[in-house]
């Protein structure tokens, strides 16, 4: 692979701030010393890039998530799923891709493909076509954490990643309350049940997200050209912010390379410490499947069902925040609580699978800290980013078909050890990397 030089070019521009001694109001959002127009500049930057990175990872999440709400919601005896038919192997993504090709282009072009995918789940009658459509959802998964690092300094990432990845906590629990919302009036309408209607109406909102991107969301600032949002100097001033990133531009790349990055120690630890983060939250899922289903049932208000777990994905969402904001990449919140010996006492179960939340919030800081690792390598950095998602992909696929298989919900003692296990593996992970 080879780094192509960006040219400067011939227009007046302001400098960069440099670093500076913060103040309180510092610590919320801007950083010290910024002219007017870096202020604006950023400003436009986070409108676009933070409102879309957020919205674009919510509908996958929402649209990954309503295949579990749809489980407890009547889709398991509608289509007769009671064994393990439900763990799905994941598909390498397409980060390295958009190193060559405009994210403009290529992020509505992916999240068109898992909007169809989702139309089409709302049609599934076997296992079979349930797996199929499934992985074409993993396989139309983006990347807008890759392409944020052009755009932002180093002590200005870890708040942005954190906001937009509050969207997987968020993206479950909208799919919860939506499918709690339609189960009771749409249940049945036009010979659709309520979980067939949880699918269409995620689609829509899908579509609803990805029609502004086409108009609005922008290049890297190496590839990016002057329009009515970023001036010449606008991307003159983004390429100076960030100068390992808007001065270089990516070349093709060479299967040597390639080989090599699979013997870098340093991603090695950091898929490491995705795999050990993915096994950690399995058991949530466990709450989510709530085998005590039945004993809510006698009780006829299944809807309520989408709900009780949502609480969950409000722990991860203040505890993203607070990490984001303190970018304490090292001992970030790792309480995994995974109700190790499944305890009988309803409350207390419930109570440590709510605290189950804690792992979530800490995958936004080992995403902004493979951006810093990798800055000034667009090829490389994404390389490492798409292996998390490959990580984590691997673990979705393989470790449920053995220690969290959906018949045994949700008393999985076995797995819950396991979990509790990988959730000591990565802290020490972490460590290394560090050192």
């Amino acid at each position: 692979m080879v780094l192509a030089q960006v040219a400067r070019v011939d227009v007046d521009h302001v400098a960069p701030a440099q670093k500076q001694k913060r103040i309180w109001r510092d610590y919320i959002w801007q950083n010290p010393g910024m002219s007017a127009e870096e202020k604006r500049l950023v400003y436009k930057t986070d409108l676009i890039l933070i409102t879309f990175g957020f919205l674009g990872t919510w509908i996958k999440y929402l649209d990954k998530s309503n295949l579990q709400t749809a489980f407890v919601s009547g889709m398991k005896e509608d289509l007769k799923f009671y064994g393990n038919q439900l763990n799905i192997i994941g598909l390498w993504p397409a980060n390295m891709i958009m190193t060559r090709v405009s994210p403009k282009w290529f992020i509505p072009f992916l999240e068109v493909g898992w909007t169809i995918s989702t139309f089409c789940q709302a049609q599934m009658t076997n296992t079979t076509q349930m797996c199929a459509i499934r992985a074409l959802v993993r396989l139309f998964e983006t990347g807008h954490w890759s392409c944020s690092k052009a755009w932002y300094k180093d002590d200005e990432l870890g708040r942005r990643i954190a906001l937009i990845n509050t969207a997987t906590a968020v993206g479950p629990m909208c799919s919860s309350y939506l499918q709690a919302a339609i189960y009771g009036p749409l249940n049945g309408r036009f010979g659709h049940a309520g979980w067939q209607w949880l699918f269409y109406i995620d689609g829509i909102i899908s579509v609803i997200v990805i029609i502004p991107q086409l108009f609005l969301l922008p290049d890297v600032p190496a590839r990016q050209k002057p329009n009515w949002m970023f001036t010449a100097a606008d991307i003159e001033l983004a390429r100076d912010r960030n100068p390992r990133e808007g001065r270089i531009r990516q070349d093709k790349f060479t299967w040597s390379q390639i080989r090599t990055w699979f013997l870098r120690p340093e991603i090695l630890l950091l898929w490491l410490m995705s795999w050990c983060n993915s096994v950690g939250s399995k058991p949530q899922d466990s709450f989510s499947f709530c085998a005590f289903n039945t004993i809510i049932l006698q009780y006829d208000f299944s809807n309520m069902l989408d709900v009780y777990p949502t609480f969950t994905y409000l722990v991860t969402f203040i505890n993203t925040l607070i990490i984001g904001w303190s970018s304490d990449t090292i001992f970030n919140g790792r309480l995994m609580a995974a109700a190790l010996l499944y305890p009988k006492h309803r409350a207390f179960r419930w109570f440590l699978y709510y605290n189950t939340g804690w792992i979530q919030s800490s995958s936004s800081m080992f995403w902004a800290w493979t951006q810093d690792t990798f800055a000034g390598d667009p090829g490389l950095r994404s390389f490492a980013s798409a292996g998390l998602n490959v990580a984590s992909g691997i673990c979705t696929a393989t470790i449920p078909l053995a220690l969290f298989q959906t018949k045994d919900q949700p008393a999985v003692t076995g797995g819950n050890w396991a979990g509790f296990a990988f959730s000591l593996v990565s802290p020490a992970a972490a460590l290394t990397l560090a050192w």
